[in-house]
């Protein structure tokens, strides 16, 4: 296992690499991007939001700290290599669609397929497989079937939470609002609310760095 876990250290360099240029031109992107109001976005528009996240559909729970939250990024890493940096070597991630909020309005965003750098927010070190912490064991019992990992290792959390300010970028349709009370539709009115989901080819891209919710 020694022999596999090393394989996968120095698999993890290109990972490491990869996801790192990711982010960095995640980033980029949104900085680039043209800022909209949510009630500004035309359909089909490609533009950045920024806005404050609240739940759409029952939270999830992240993996390492069970906190509430609508998407997650989870990392196992180990030392290698001469210089003995930190590589990743299991990455679990998953949201939910939420909703965030600005000063005009509101936006559905479906995470699928997403292109998400967040800001890794908790951090631990532990040097055996032997943690007390159920969360971390469920963890582990998940992605290492056999064998033992060879320390030093550390876990990395990064989530959206609950009233967190994200940038969100890529472009919507407007389709009827459900939960509108029904004033609007007294007026003659047809209430909608704007969805963003990316495809394939356009996937959203969704972070909660300073770079996408302040420039």
């Amino acid at each position: 296992m020694g022999a596999i876990i090393l394989l996968v250290g120095l698999l993890g360099v290109v990972v490491a690499v990869n996801a790192f240029s990711a982010d960095a031109n995640a980033r980029r992107e949104l900085r680039k991007a043209p800022k909209r109001k949510i009630a500004e976005l035309r359909d089909g528009e490609v533009a950045r939001l920024i806005g404050t996240v609240s739940s759409h559909v029952p939270p999830l729970a992240a993996p390492l700290t069970g906190r509430p939250c609508v998407y997650y990024i989870a990392r196992l890493q180990t030392q290698s290599g001469a210089k003995r940096s930190w590589q990743t070597v299991i990455t679990e991630e998953r949201g939910v669609p939420f909703i965030i909020t600005d000063d005009s309005g509101r936006a559905i965003i479906d995470p699928e397929g997403a292109r998400v750098s967040l800001v890794t927010d908790r951090y631990t070190r532990n040097g055996t497989l032997e943690v007390n912490d159920g969360l971390l064991t469920a963890f582990l019992a998940r992605h290492v079937k056999s064998g033992v990992l060879v320390p030093p290792y550390r876990y990395e959390e990064a989530a959206i939470e609950e009233n967190e300010l994200v940038a969100v970028l890529g472009s919507g349709v407007r389709e009827p609002d459900p939960t509108a009370t029904p004033t609007a539709a007294y007026r003659g009115e047809s209430p909608t609310v704007l969805r963003l989901a990316g495809s394939r080819r356009h996937p959203l891209v969704i972070s909660d760095s300073r770079e996408g919710t302040h420039y």
